[in-house]
């Protein structure tokens, strides 16, 4: 997916500040937000999308990409990446079962955010207050990307599927740094 000449061009664009891996041939570096939306995107490009039997979810690509960048950056240990990817999952899983999307929205870039927002809120140890402050949070920023946009082969899509792990990057820091959130948005 990383050679996909949409991906290829957004990637040129956002190159920065070196930090976390790029998974791209060659491998390139960049700061962690980038290196999650890049990879995000194109895992969800070539459909490296797994499902939930029983809810309608593709929460690897949405959640593993961004964590992988905050585990890099922070030196995190195997274990406590997968303590963190679980976390994520459970999350999502847990999340999908109340959920209803709208009838022609596609899955990418919503419960599966809130999985990819409570993996890096493990992954760094947040109190259960920082986590239900990070969760809706995370709320605010859920897409609603139109399924409609699979029939037409549209590549944006996949954006929504990389920003999942944007949020996993940045809802962390917006919470350190003192933003106030919405009470009930992972309720509404």
């Amino acid at each position: 997916g990383s050679l996909r000449p949409e991906v290829r061009a957004l990637r040129s664009r956002l190159a920065g500040t070196a930090g976390a891996l790029v998974l791209t041939h060659p491998v390139e570096r960049a700061d962690a937000r980038t290196a999650a939306l890049l990879n995000g995107i194109a895992g969800r490009a070539i459909e490296l999308c797994d499902g939930m039997r029983y809810v309608s979810s593709q929460p690897s690509v949405q959640i593993i990409p961004g964590l992988l960048a905050l585990a890099e950056l922070g030196d995190a240990s195997g274990a406590d990446f997968l303590t963190a990817l679980i976390a994520g999952y459970e999350v999502n899983g847990r999340l999908s079962i109340g959920f209803k999307p709208r009838p022609t929205a596609h899955q990418n870039g919503q419960v599966s955010l809130l999985g990819a927002v409570a993996a890096a809120c493990r992954l760094k140890r947040f109190r259960t207050s920082q986590l239900r402050s990070a969760l809706h949070m995370g709320a605010n920023l859920l897409m609603a990307p139109s399924y409609n946009g699979v029939v037409e082969g549209a590549t944006s899509l996949n954006v929504a599927g990389g920003m999942s792990n944007v949020a996993a990057v940045l809802v962390p820091d917006l919470v350190e740094a003192g933003f106030t959130n919405q009470q009930r948005a992972v309720e509404e």
